[in-house]
C-alpha cells in the first residue's frame, strides 16, 4: 500500500509518500509544491493542482491522507485562501478516484511523539528515526510524511482489533 500525506498550504504544499508492504513503512518520496506570491491566486491553485496530479500519476497511491486544517478567526483571509487549496486537493483526489482521510495535527503529534503539544522539530526527529532517514529539509515535507505515517498507524491499529 502507498499512502500519500499532504500538508496543504498556498505558498508551500508539502507531500510525503510511504510504502507500507509490511509492518515497517519506508519513505518513497517527499518534498513540497512551492508557489510564488507574485503570481495570481488562480495560477497558484492551478500549479498545485497540476503538480499534485503529476505526483499522483507517478506514485499511484492507494490512500491520500490530508491534514484537517483549521483557520483562526483572527486570520479569515488566510482561511479563505487555504480553503481554495483544499478545494484543489479534493478535486485531484476525486478526479483520480483515490480514498482519502483527514487527520488532525493533534492526532499526528499524539501518534508519533506521544503528546499533542509536540513541536515541528520533535515530529521531524521522530519520523527520521522511524523511517531511518538522515534528513528532510522542509517542515512542510516532514509534516506531510508525518501525516502519511499517522494514517498508516491508524489503519494498522484498526486491523489489529
Amino acid at each position: 500500500m502507498i499512502i500519500l500525506g499532504i500538508d496543504p498550504g498556498l505558498a508551500s504544499t508539502g507531500f510525503g509518500a510511504i510504502r507500507c508492504d509490511k509492518a515497517i513503512p519506508f519513505l518513497l518520496k517527499c518534498g513540497y509544491i512551492k508557489t510564488s506570491s507574485k503570481e495570481h491566486i488562480s495560477n497558484r491553485l492551478f500549479q498545485i493542482h497540476s503538480e499534485l496530479n503529476q505526483l499522483i500519476h507517478f506514485l499511484h497511491p492507494d490512500l491520500i491522507a490530508i491534514e484537517n486544517v483549521f483557520s483562526l478567526v483572527r486570520y479569515p483571509k488566510a482561511g479563505i485562501l487555504l480553503g481554495g487549496v483544499l478545494g484543489i486537493i479534493y478535486l485531484s483526489v476525486f478526479q483520480n478516484n483515490i480514498s482519502m482521510i483527514e487527520i488532525t495535527s493533534k492526532e499526528v503529534k499524539n501518534s508519533l511523539v506521544g503528546h499533542g503539544g509536540a513541536d515541528k522539530q520533535q515530529v521531524r526527529s521522530t519520523i527520521k528515526k522511524l523511517l531511518k532517514i538522515t534528513d528532510i529539509k522542509s517542515f512542510h515535507a516532514s509534516d506531510a510524511v508525518a501525516i502519511a505515517l499517522t494514517a498508516f498507524y491508524r489503519k494498522t491499529s484498526r486491523r489489529e482489533r
